[in-house]
């Protein structure tokens, strides 16, 4: 099969109290960078260089016994899925108050207090603590899975697509959740989702992905009015807003499909989908470069940051 580079050089740097968002399509690293960072990946995953600095502390350098102190302590995580973060076996509200206990090392009484509590301001009552995991909608679930990564107040919560599987009124209710939470708790959030949309209205910046690097890296602001690589302002003129349904214009659709990851093409991963795409494209990878407080990873982003996605992709008006 050979050797497959999910991630390729991503340096990502979120600050204290930020919530940071990770977008791109499937199979773009965002998982892979999510696991990384706690040191979850499978057995016969490697990293091969770099660093993954918390708080100062190289997490790579860390013994298993001294990751497990930081795993859910002070980093959490929020998987896809209720049967990879939740046990089929165990009331939802144990499960809670277990974590509490070994982490927090409080008695019984006190843990259950506090699950109930969580609870309670997730809007989750006592007969969903005493309910089994199956027992729960998908979207009482993720509420428990929210529950269970705040129970231990960390500094950094990772949220592994949380919109996954959720429809519109779900994923509006449990983003407008993880807003109300961070501003309870002050934690860091790291986010990946492909629901782009859902990134804009919760993250501070946002990283977008594409064949395991990361090719621009700004203030969700910026990319939402200003995205300025190709991909990206295929991705903001790929969701459906007022500013478009108003100005009449097509969504863009980017043909093509993701490279693959045992063997991308030379030079720019995206220039095989990029209308753009010159000789350069095809032969160097670009660098991700400080473009007006941006960063971004194309050789004409300076050329090209200022067209309108639409200009850009041909998408004029219906």
């Amino acid at each position: 099969m050979g050797l497959v580079r999910a991630l390729r050089g991503v340096n990502l740097s979120v600050e204290r109290g930020e919530i940071v968002g990770i977008a791109g399509e499937t199979g773009c690293g965002k998982t892979t960078l999510s696991m990384s960072i706690l040191r979850l990946l499978p057995q016969d995953a490697i990293i091969e260089k770099g660093k993954i600095l918390f708080d100062g502390e190289n997490l790579l350098e860390l013994s298993y016994e001294e990751m497990q102190k930081v795993r859910q302590a002070r980093i959490s995580l929020i998987l896809q899925g209720t049967s990879k973060s939740l046990n089929p076996a165990m009331l939802t509200g144990l499960q809670v108050s277990e974590t509490i206990e070994f982490h927090k090392k409080e008695p019984f009484y006190k843990a259950i207090r506090k699950t109930q509590e969580i609870f309670s301001e997730i809007g989750l009552g006592t007969n969903v603590i005493l309910s089994l995991p199956d027992q729960l909608s998908v979207g009482t679930a993720q509420r428990v899975k929210i529950a269970l990564a705040i129970s231990t107040e960390p500094e950094l919560i990772i949220a592994d697509e949380p919109f996954v599987g959720l429809d519109s009124t779900l994923q509006a209710m449990v983003a407008d959740l993880l807003l109300r939470l961070h501003d309870k708790y002050g934690f860091t959030a790291l986010i990946s989702s492909h629901e782009i949309s859902r990134l804009f209205e919760i993250t501070d910046k946002m990283a977008i992905m594409y064949s395991g690097k990361i090719i621009e890296y700004n203030e969700t602001g910026k990319i939402y009015r200003a995205p300025m690589h190709p991909y990206t302002k295929g991705l903001v003129g790929a969701i459906p807003t007022i500013r478009s349904i108003e100005k009449r214009r097509r969504l863009i659709e980017i043909p093509g499909e993701p490279p693959s990851a045992l063997n991308p093409p030379k030079g720019c991963p995206f220039w095989p989908r990029c209308p753009f795409a010159k000789e350069k494209c095809k032969t160097e990878e670009p660098e991700l470069l400080d473009i007006d407080g941006g960063f971004v990873a194309c050789h004409y982003a300076e050329e090209l940051k200022d067209v309108d996605p639409w200009d850009f992709w041909g998408e004029g008006d219906s």
